[in-house]
């Protein structure tokens, strides 16, 4: 400090700040926390602010540095009085009688008054609305809870979750099919009231876990993360607790209170009778509280997973810490600049900081792309792209543009030999991503016989008789295997006696002269009888199943014995012409432009076994394919491309697919006896990985410019 700042008073402290003794740091040295009532927050102090401190009332500075330097400690110089000046200034920490700290209101008030776009453009990410302060119902329930608590945790809790997981034991399959009552709308309506109850709970068990630490709950409320409410509870008084256990129990109350509900869950699912109430027990005592320990104890998120990890390593604010060594590692990597870590840690601690760093950048990465996915979707489209862009550019762009400025602004420090290594690196990533040398197109392929014909049953029928076996060669027009149908055999003789008594009719009428009209009807009767007998007739003639061409049978259905009924969907057998083989697929959209017919490649089958074989692209399907009809692609039958079911149960693909055909090169090519996945590697032309992404990029805006 100057002459002059030495010679002038210091200002006093606000008189409602509380400053209590905090847990011991890592190192063992004892700590102290500055808690401003007022906003809510809580500053960790160093024992060398806290020996300024302590002797602040002296006002004036010399005295209070000489009085600290009395006190065993390193000897503390003008420096550090003026830095714990400014941040006791800068946290709004002095006295308003203090002219300097009020004409900083002022300023401060400006520099944090924002337009109101700007507002509602970041609020709406994460915002919180305080409901009710709770201290002082917690303080009337806390003695019951106190007097009667130990004993219902430790005798009557065991003896619901004993007596309640016997009697779902004894009706397991009832428990594991209670989901169906959760698609009605009552059973919705009950979910939801008690997904709501739960993380009430969820809060209340943080909100007694701090009052018996000691600790205010100053307020509890609602948070909402991009527009999606959430339960908070506001225990950072926490953060004066010397116990390190004591906090650990505040940021794991939530998880043991739903834990406990969960138990009490258990035993009124095994009591309730079946219904939409019984349904919400069965989610609060399953997947509700799995889900709570999968989401609230992740420790990349600033849940409880989060709090848990920070007080178990006993580094506060490790978010900004962790980021702030990662950083500073990644500078070291880089480009070697020789600077100090941000803060001292023993070896073991600042590879755990490292590797919670780095993975939290990697977690809030997909995060927020995933954030701004959801904002393009939820809203309009016009607002939607809008908003989407805002996030990618402010959570993901900014911060890595900022980093980039800070090394170019540090670049005449940097080592050289390092930063030419990493120049080298950042050439090689550049062209790996700007040179085109992908040029090869995988095309997920179906290898079978030229001529396969599948036959079904024309309508559900009986088996009369099979005349092949598995394996047997057939003629065209062989007969396979005879149906037999009761229904149509009754229709048809329906049909017989409606037309032998029409035919009576008409030659009684001849004979009794009746009128034309009435011969008429009877003729008009005749003829729709006749051809709804030679329908049915048709139908009884393709119930004998025959060889469409010659060929061997294969894939006979099982149990093909008399008698045995048949639905239209099931395949009865494959007649398989013997001769060259083809090679059926479908190309993604993304690689249609690359591909061209005359192509060579190779089909690789998913059997390392089988040999490769090559093939020619003699095909391209001029629109996409509604649906696959290869079914061993689909993925829900293991295959490579994605589908959804529609009414008809057919795949539809995700992703549009042209269908290709490839025709085999192969002189001496025996065709597989079963269907054969796999995909075809063609050389295409070469396109860097930036291209393509462009590419998406561009067809993605232009698909969706039509507003």
């Amino acid at each position: 400090m100057t002459n002059k700042e030495i010679n002038r008073l210091l200002p006093a402290l606000r008189r409602d700040l509380q400053l209590v003794e905090s847990a011991k740091g890592l190192d063992g040295a004892p700590q102290w926390v500055l808690a401003d009532p007022v906003t809510g927050r809580y500053f960790t102090l160093t024992p060398s602010a806290i020996r300024l401190l302590r002797h602040w009332s002296l006002r004036h500075p010399r005295w209070v540095l000489e009085a600290a330097n009395r006190e065993p400690g390193l000897p503390l110089q003008g420096r550090e009085l003026e830095q714990l000046l400014r941040f006791l200034r800068n946290h709004d920490l002095i006295a308003a009688s203090d002219p300097v700290q009020r004409q900083g209101y002022a300023i401060k008030a400006a520099a944090r008054r924002v337009s109101l776009w700007k507002t509602l453009l970041h609020q709406y990410l994460f915002f919180r609305i305080p409901l009710w302060r709770p201290d002082p119902v917690l303080n009337r329930c806390w003695p019951c809870l106190q007097r009667y608590g130990l004993l219902l945790l430790r005798v009557v809790l065991p003896l619901i979750l004993l007596l309640g997981g016997f009697l779902v034991s004894r009706d397991w399959v009832r428990y594991t099919q209670t989901f169906p009552h959760m698609f009605s709308l009552q059973g919705m309506a009950a979910f939801g009231i008690a997904l709501v109850f739960a993380k009430f709970i969820h809060e209340l068990g943080h909100a007694f876990m701090a009052k018996r630490a000691g600790c205010r709950v100053q307020t509890m409320g609602v948070a909402f993360i991009v527009l999606f409410p959430l339960f908070y509870t506001d225990v950072s008084d926490a953060w004066k607790l010397k116990d390190r256990r004591a906090r650990l129990l505040i940021s794991a109350g939530g998880i043991l209170a739903e834990l406990m509900l969960a138990c009490v869950a258990l035993l009124a699912w095994a009591l309730l009778p079946d219904g939409p109430l019984r349904t919400a027990m069965f989610m609060l005592s399953s997947a509700t509280w799995v889900t709570t320990l999968v989401v609230n104890l992740n420790p990349l998120m600033r849940f409880d997973g989060y709090f848990l990890l920070s007080d178990f390593w006993r580094v506060e604010n490790l978010q900004d810490r962790a980021y702030a060594l990662c950083r500073w590692h990644l500078r070291e990597i880089l480009f070697d600049y020789g600077h100090p870590p941000p803060h001292t840690w023993s070896p073991a601690l600042q590879r755990k900081l490292l590797l919670w760093g780095y993975a939290s950048w990697i977690w809030r990465f997909f995060l927020f792309f995933g954030i701004a996915l959801l904002v393009y979707h939820f809203f309009i489209k016009v607002i939607g792209i809008m908003l989407m862009l805002v996030e990618i550019g402010w959570f993901i762009a900014l911060p890595v543009l900022k980093e980039a400025s800070i090394w170019w602004s540090m670049r005449k420090s940097a080592h050289p030999a390092r930063l030419l290594r990493s120049g080298l690196i950042l050439l090689a990533f550049l062209a790996i991503l700007l040179l085109p040398w992908r040029g090869s197109i995988r095309v997920p392929a179906v290898l079978e016989a030229e001529n396969v014909s599948v036959l079904y049953a024309p309508s559900a029928a009986q088996v009369r008789a099979l005349h092949v076996r598995d394996g047997q060669q057939v003629k065209a027009g062989d007969v396979l295997l005879e149906l037999t149908s009761s229904d149509l055999d009754y229709r048809l003789a329906i049909e017989r006696q409606q037309i032998s008594i029409l035919q009576q009719q008409r030659q009684r009428g001849a004979g009794r002269q009746e009128t034309a009209s009435e011969t008429q009807v009877l003729d008009r009767q005749l003829a729709e009888s006749l051809a709804r007998y030679r329908g049915l007739d048709a139908q009884r003639q393709r119930l004998s199943i025959t060889a469409p061409q010659a060929g061997q049978v294969r894939d006979v259905a099982r149990d093909m014995t008399e008698g045995r009924w048949l639905p239209t969907d099931l395949p009865l057998l494959r007649v398989v012409e013997q001769g060259a083989g083809k090679v059926q697929g479908y190309l993604p959209e993304d690689t249609l432009a690359r591909a061209k017919t005359g192509m060579t490649g190779e089909f690789i089958a998913d059997d390392p076994s089988y040999p490769r074989i090559a093939v020619r692209l003699n095909d391209i399907a001029p629109t996409g394919t509604a649906w696959l009809q290869q079914e061993m692609l689909a993925s829900d039958r293991h295959g490579p491309i994605a589908v959804r079911r529609d009414r008809d149960h057919n795949p539809q693909p995700i992703q549009a697919q042209y269908r290709v055909r490839f025709g085999v090169l192969e002189e001496q090519f025996q065709p597989p006896q079963q269907p054969l996945r796999g995909s075809v590697i063609l050389q295409g032309e070469k396109e860097s990985i930036l291209g393509a992404v462009w590419r998406r990029i561009a067809a993605l805006g232009i698909r969706e410019s039509g507003f």
